[in-house]
């Protein structure tokens, strides 16, 4: 495996960069690396950069585990499952946020402070986007490992903290929720002669209004990860950012997302499944394909059997004369390891390789009986690198996924609104984004989006707003799933607060089977150990976490559940 790191920005950041090569605090908070006369708007670029430019994160945590655990994908014939519930090489972007994305937000406001004091406000709306910035991040980081130093992290340059304390899930919401408001508070202020950062920060420009309604999007999103632990708290957050003015977005143009400037990030190396090649799963594609959802081809690739090859088959006579090219070419795998096993399964995941004669020679032709995984959405190599105009995309937090959480809370009768209308903006808002994630990165056999598709889709049975209150939860929690396909480390997170998909339910989540005995799929990392100055901390943290009897005696009890992950 190698690491290639690109880049398609379209702004200079040469020589701007905070650099970091350890994951020691006593490290990563010495020698500050940025001169004074550095614009601070123009620091933010590295952090952000930080937030999606993770190969390595796709790699291991992304094709290796979460994709396979989520039953998006399944190891492709002649590969192998073996490992897939013992993760390795994982949790990279806990070390990154100290090591680059935190330790930058952090310098940002250092530089600001050393300014003149009659230069400093105009620093307001800036520092205001790096606290929404930073809370994301320790948010992603804390996630799926709990507790983490937060409130006296990076305090080694000012006040030679190397031993910083772990700040429990149940301590960090509130402050998060507390930044993020602060944020919102001074994004709406209408600060007059604000520094801009302009095309140096990636997501929005420094545009103002939305990064007010992104903050605010996100106080709903972790509130809602709280609602099992503290739902008296977690609603009146929720009803708070409800009531905030022009505080949520309006269509798919305010998501906050990633849109690369070229087709030179995203480009082989780690971002590439050839060391981990990937299969759909049956039960995720059938549900897709039965339910004729629009996004089919943006998540699968067709298998290879096109009629022209069916009829060189049977002329080279590896198929018999009688043999019938079939229309549907989307087929998936079963998820469960035991399954490659069965006798009646295992033909299915085998290569299929075929022997034929054409003009008395003999050939093998090997082909994909099952759809993979579409590569192209994820490596703009992918398919030959047929790659010019292509562009990556990479949700952070979706339109449409504000609609289902907003669909999902109007159900529960926590906020106000019509559930329906919330979940079919929704469905459609994550249609279409992933129609233009699909033309972006120039999949093959693009075919633009029919609107009549999106309307037929949500009369399915399986996809149509009708039933019981339980059943309107379960297909609200179905499409926001799905809408997380191409951020599976939030698809996991959804699947973990909601339980949906589930075993029996309207999309089928397979058991998981290995050596005959059912696994339970992992629910958290296992929290990285700092270096020795920091064990005790690092051990208490610990401690405090298993007293919620959830979290597991051991430190790589992967299925053991962090705060708010309540059973």
């Amino acid at each position: 495996m190698k690491h290639v790191n690109k880049w398609g920005l379209g702004v200079a950041v040469a020589g701007m960069m905070l650099t970091a090569c350890t994951k020691n605090f006593e490290d990563l908070n010495q020698n500050p690396q940025v001169s004074e006369d550095v614009p601070p708007e123009m620091l933010i670029t590295q952090s952000e950069k930080g937030i999606v430019d993770r190969d390595f994160d796709w790699f291991y945590d992304a094709y290796t585990y979460q994709l396979q655990w989520m039953q998006f994908g399944v190891a492709a014939p002649g590969s192998s499952p073996t490992g897939l519930f013992s993760p390795t090489n994982t949790n990279d972007f806990y070390n990154a946020f100290y090591k680059g994305i935190g330790r930058n937000l952090v310098e940002m406001e250092a530089v600001v402070s050393r300014k003149p004091e009659a230069e400093r406000a105009q620093y307001g709306n800036v520092l205001a986007i790096a606290k929404i910035l930073k809370v994301y991040s320790a948010w992603r980081a804390s996630d799926a490992n709990g507790s983490m130093p937060y409130s006296n992290a990076f305090q080694a340059r000012s006040d030679a903290n190397f031993t910083p304390t772990y700040d429990t899930q149940e301590k960090l919401f509130p402050m998060w929720d507390t930044e993020l408001k602060a944020a919102i508070t001074t994004l709406q202020s209408g600060l007059s002669g604000q520094a801009s950062p302009g095309n140096a920060e990636i997501f929005y420009s420094g545009d103002i209004a939305k990064w007010v309604k992104a903050a605010n999007v996100l106080r709903i999103k972790l509130a809602m990860r709280q609602l099992k632990r503290t739902p008296d708290k977690a609603t009146a957050i929720i009803k708070d950012a409800m009531a905030v003015k022009d505080g949520l977005f309006v269509n798919n143009a305010d998501e906050w997302k990633f849109l690369s400037a070229d087709a030179s990030f995203a480009r082989a190396g780690n971002w590439a499944m050839d060391n981990n090649p990937l299969s759909a799963s049956k039960n995720m594609l059938d549900y897709m394909y039965n339910n004729n959802d629009p996004r089919l081809g943006i998540f699968y690739e067709k298998n290879s059997y096109t009629k022209e090859l069916v009829d060189s088959l049977i002329k080279g006579g590896a198929f018999p004369a009688s043999a019938q090219y079939n229309e549907r070419r989307y087929f998936g795998l079963p998820a469960s390891p035991d399954r490659r096993s069965v006798k009646a399964d295992s033909v299915i995941f085998n290569v299929k390789r075929y022997k034929m004669t054409f003009n008395g020679k003999e050939v093998t032709r090997t082909v994909d009986t099952v759809s993979a995984v579409q590569r192209r959405l994820f490596d703009l190599d992918a398919e030959n690198g047929n790659n010019n105009g292509a562009r990556y995309t990479q949700p952070i937090l979706s339109y449409a996924e504000q609609c289902f959480m907003l669909a999902e809370l109007a159900v529960r009768g926590i906020i106000t609104g019509t559930a329906e209308t919330y979940y079919k903006n929704g469905v459609e808002a994550s249609i279409k984004a992933y129609d233009d994630m699909g033309r972006e990165a120039k999949i093959r056999d693009y075919a633009p989006l029919d609107a009549a598709a999106i309307a037929a889709y949500l009369d399915k049975p399986n996809v149509a707003f009708t039933g019981a209150n339980d059943v309107l939860l379960e297909k609200i929690n179905i499409q926001n799933f799905l809408n997380l396909f191409k951020s599976p480390w939030e698809a996991w997170g959804a699947w973990k607060r909601a339980g949906i998909p589930k075993v029996g339910g309207i999309l089928p989540f397979e058991p998981m089977q290995v050596a005959g005995q059912n696994v339970v799929i992992p629910r958290r990392w296992m929290l990285p150990q700092p270096t020795i100055a920091n064990q005790t901390n690092w051990r208490n943290a610990i401690t405090e976490m298993q007293q919620t009897g959830e979290y597991g005696n051991a430190d790589n009890d992967f299925t053991g559940r962090v705060w708010w992950d309540k059973k």
